[in-house]
C-alpha cells in the first residue's frame, strides 16, 4: 500500500519495492492498493472520501488478513502460497510461524 500527493500515488514505488523482494524470495501480496492525492482524500471522519477507494481499500486489508490468517491455520495454504511464488515449502527455512 501506498499514499502520495503525487497523481499515481506512488504506484511506481511499489512496483520499485516489489521486484527485489520477490526477487529475494520474500512474500509479497499479489493485490496493491495506492492512494493518489493522499493529502486531499481523506473526509473529516479520517475515510477516504472516495467511496469506490474507500471500499477497495477496505477490501484489499480484509483479504490480506484472511490470508494471513489462513497461513497461519492451515498449513496447505501455506504451503501453497509459498509454491504459487515459486519457492517449495522447507521446513528449515520455513518464515511463517
Amino acid at each position: 500500500m501506498s499514499a502520495s500527493p503525487s497523481v499515481v500515488g506512488g504506484n511506481r514505488g511499489l512496483w520499485a519495492l516489489r521486484v527485489p523482494l520477490e526477487h529475494l524470495g520474500a512474500r509479497v501480496y499479489p493485490d496493491m492498493f495506492s492512494l493518489a492525492q493522499a493529502h486531499q482524500a481523506f473526509d473529516a471522519a479520517g475515510r477516504i472520501s472516495n467511496p469506490q477507494l474507500q471500499e477497495r481499500f477496505e477490501h484489499t486489508m480484509i483479504a490480506f488478513m484472511d490470508l494471513v490468517e489462513a497461513s497461519k491455520h492451515y498449513p496447505c495454504v501455506r504451503s501453497r502460497w509459498v509454491e504459487y511464488l515459486g519457492e517449495h515449502p522447507d521446513p528449515v527455512i520455513d518464515r511463517v510461524q
